[in-house]
């Protein structure tokens, strides 16, 4: 920015005069700290006498240096006479209003101090005008007011009307908001900010107004005004070449950014500097390094549709095959010399034990599924009358289906003191062990998620999953649910019985988790699985974790 601009604020009235006069005031404060942030030097005039106020106004004028861009407020009501728009100072009389004749005497003429700054030989000379009232038989004639000094003049009339469609207007106590946004519109001209004040004004009880002719050299956020300040935020380039940025530490223009966004909150091109540093640092950080799949997963995560994701989902991708690759070499060392001496003697043992366990699987599920359906019929007979309850020295109660379920009897609230917890088991009265169901309470050594500890407890011991989802179980809980086929029988062996893993922890405290399932043969899924979702549901928790304050 070359150009010098000066912004003169003229509040002839003080602020306890009136209502509008304070806001007048109100107005003045806000314009100044726009106009010095977007590089004006800023004059205030007034409040004042008409003597004062004149003096003042001819030594400002007096000190305006030439070749500048300048603009004038004039803040608070004016009023339109019969040829000019005149300015009241602190000492008009009220009712000057109401007496054009008075007007030449007590006010000031907005024609006369714009021509004598159009002396000054100004580059551009603007003038907003915040509310025009017409006195009694005259008019706010802004072009009256330019008169010969070419300055371009915009602002606003009180309306005394109704929307078309005859709804109320919105009261608005000044042009300062609407003027503020057309103000902070980077490269629009004098005009355009007109049109921009149009529209903001369509529904309120202020009309635009406007001289004939306004400039289109003047703007009061030139074109690449922001990009031309010295931030570090301008350092970013949202265009970069990927390549460029490695290496680079963007942490002190985002910085820079941040500080400029705030400082500037309507400036679009800091913000969109800003993004850009963002993102290109999540660039950089998911593609440092293949270990760090948490970063990968957050460029993702935030920029679905970025700039960079092609590239981020290739890095990602050669990681994977790089690490396949390697587990492949390792695996295929380590097992290559007992592969080829045991590899044909296990495939027929395992072909002959495979026909043999499907003959038996056969003949045991037709006959379980007959023995099943008769005694389901008669448990769901009897299931809603034989409930019993169960309580836990942690604060839990529920019930259980009776003649379905007994409680194991070493294993009815069992204590460890070890590992502080508290479990309690069921098995079938009719199934016995092939079916058990629990409730355990620990601690929650690792402060882990309900999610986190279902992945490291319960999933390694588990087989083929076919439910794994995040469940609000009650308010103030955070649960997580995994359901399947197939629980561990020993190192890297399943049985075929069906699992239900419920695990829940308190959002404000994690320090105590709790865990409730069941394993059942999977032709009796229907009734089991029902019933454990009935003690779930009639589970009671208590208000206060038996474990509490151990995660921070």
């Amino acid at each position: 920015m070359t150009t010098q601009r000066i912004a003169l604020l003229i509040v002839p009235q003080p602020a306890a005069a009136s209502g509008r006069a304070a806001t007048a005031h109100a107005d003045e404060e806000a314009y100044r700290k726009r106009l010095r942030d977007i590089g004006f030097d800023v004059w205030t005039l007034g409040p004042a006498d008409r003597p004062q106020l004149e003096r003042g106004l001819r030594e400002a004028v007096a000190r305006l240096p030439e070749d500048v861009q300048i603009a004038v407020f004039a803040l608070g009501p004016s009023v339109g006479g019969t040829d000019d728009v005149h300015i009241l100072p602190k000492d008009a009389p009220s009712d000057a209003s109401q007496r054009p004749d008075m007007l030449d005497s007590e006010g000031l003429r907005l024609s006369d101090l714009l021509r004598r700054i159009s002396q000054r030989r100004a580059r551009d000379l603007v003038a907003v005008v915040d509310e025009c009232q017409p006195a009694a038989g005259g008019r706010c004639d802004f072009d009256a007011a330019a008169g010969a000094s070419g300055a371009s003049i915009i602002g606003s009339e009180r309306a005394g009307r109704r929307s078309p469609s005859g709804a109320p207007l919105a009261g608005r106590a000044s042009l300062r908001e609407p003027m503020l946004g057309a103000m902070a519109q980077e490269g629009e001209s004098f005009l355009q900010s007109f049109a921009f004040l149009r529209r903001a004004l369509s529904d309120s009880d202020l009309e635009p107004r406007a001289s004939g002719s306004l400039t289109t050299s003047f703007a009061f956020l030139p074109q690449g005004f922001f990009a031309g300040l010295p931030s570090a935020c301008n350092r970013i380039d949202p265009n970069a070449d990927p390549a460029s940025l490695r290496g680079v530490n963007l942490d002190p223009p985002i910085g820079a950014c941040e500080a400029a966004t705030a400082t500037y909150p309507y400036a679009r091109a800091f913000e969109d500097r800003r993004q850009a540093g963002r993102e290109q640092r999540a660039f950089q950080k998911a593609t440092a390094s293949c270990e760090d799949g948490t970063a990968i997963a957050s460029y993702s995560a935030a920029y679905p549709a970025g700039r960079f994701r092609g590239l981020v989902d290739n890095f990602s991708i050669d990681c994977n095959r790089k690490r396949d690759r390697q587990e492949a070499d390792e695996r295929r060392r380590r097992e290559e010399t007992d592969r080829q001496r045991e590899a044909e003697r296990q495939r027929q043992e395992v072909e002959r034990q495979r026909q043999e366990d499907e003959r038996r699987r056969r003949e045991e599920l037709d006959r379980q599924r007959e023995a099943a359906r008769l005694e389901q019929e008669r448990l769901e007979r009897e299931r809603q009358a034989l409930r019993a309850p169960a309580s836990s020295a942690s604060g839990w109660t529920l019930n259980f289906a009776s003649n379905l379920l007994e409680i194991r009897p070493m294993m009815n609230d069992q204590y460890d003191a070890q590992k502080q917890t508290y479990t309690t088991i069921w098995r079938s009265r009719q199934h016995g062990d092939q079916v058990m169901m629990y409730v355990q309470i620990s601690p929650n050594e690792r402060c882990g998620s309900a999610q986190q500890y279902i992945a490291e407890q319960i999933r390694p011991r588990r087989g083929q999953v076919s439910r794994s989802q995040e469940v609000n179980s009650a308010p103030g809980r955070a649960g997580f649910v995994l359901e399947g086929r197939g629980t561990a029988v020993a190192q890297g062996s399943f049985d075929d019985r069906s699992f239900y893993d419920f695990a829940t922890v308190r959002r404000d405290d994690r320090s105590t988790i709790i865990n409730i399932g069941a394993r059942f043969p999977a032709e009796y899924s229907d009734l089991y699985r029902a019933e454990l979702l009935r003690m779930m549901n009639s589970m009671q928790l208590p208000n206060r974790d038996i474990f509490t304050n151990r995660c921070g």
